[in-house]
């Protein structure tokens, strides 16, 4: 498990410029993306999930008392692209997602679910949990897990986090209802090929909204539009 040291809160640098978000108001939140890396996905479908991972950062409206985002990409081991408190502005975090290194193997999601757990959503790693802030993950894999993903998920869901699971190309259904919070149609995701997952982004995009606006209080939503 490989973490990066000495970063500074980027709640902590001042307002970011914000590119056409749908959660532009959106009042606060710790989003942590889990991108699943293994071989099997191919350069070409790592290419298109960078591509919705650019899409959905760019929704939100990243900054000082706003969204923050930390990023773990798993396979035969999960390494920490990013963390919560990352001294990046958006542009930087998305030139980061643009520059996503593939790193091929298996899918150990267990592993990276504790990783998260157990490094991410922590004060030192910029976690503001303990001062009510939203805890929110999203699970991106295109196969099954090759360990058991139900005790970490459990662990994750009981200490308040919010668990999306997003399958790409046949990930077993049952697998990600384990991984995600109850409520399989809000928090279940599934798309036939990578492809497809582009089109996919508007539809999460509004759901986080929604989330937010659920455990935050009112979260102004804007039309739909990307540049």
């Amino acid at each position: 498990m490989t973490l990066p040291l000495d970063y500074t809160s980027c709640r902590k640098t001042g307002k970011l410029q914000n590119v056409s978000s749908v959660c532009r108001k959106a009042s606060i939140a710790d989003i942590v993306f889990l991108v699943d890396g293994p071989w099997s996905i191919g350069t070409k479908n790592f290419k298109v999930m960078q591509d919705f991972l650019y899409t959905m950062v760019n929704g939100f409206d990243i900054g000082q008392d706003k969204i923050c985002v930390s990023m773990i990409q798993y396979s035969d081991v999960p390494y920490t692209e990013f963390l919560l408190n990352t001294n990046y502005n958006k542009n930087d975090i998305l030139q980061k997602i643009q520059k996503l290194h593939y790193k091929g193997g298996g899918t150990k999601t267990r592993q990276s679910l504790q990783l998260m757990l157990e490094y991410h959503f922590i004060a030192s790693a910029g976690s503001q949990k303990e001062e009510g802030v939203p805890q929110i993950t999203v699970v991106i894999t295109n196969g099954q897990a090759e360990d058991n993903v139900q005790n970490p998920a459990t662990a994750i869901k009981g200490a308040g986090i919010t668990l999306y699971a997003i399958g790409v190309k046949g990930s077993p259904l049952s697998k990600l209802q384990e991984i995600a919070s109850e409520l399989a149609d809000k928090h279940v995701y599934e798309v036939e090929d990578f492809a497809s997952l582009q089109g996919l982004s508007h539809s999460i995009l509004q759901m986080l909204c929604t989330t937010l606006e659920e455990i935050a209080g009112p979260v102004t939503q804007v039309a739909y539009g990307m540049s």
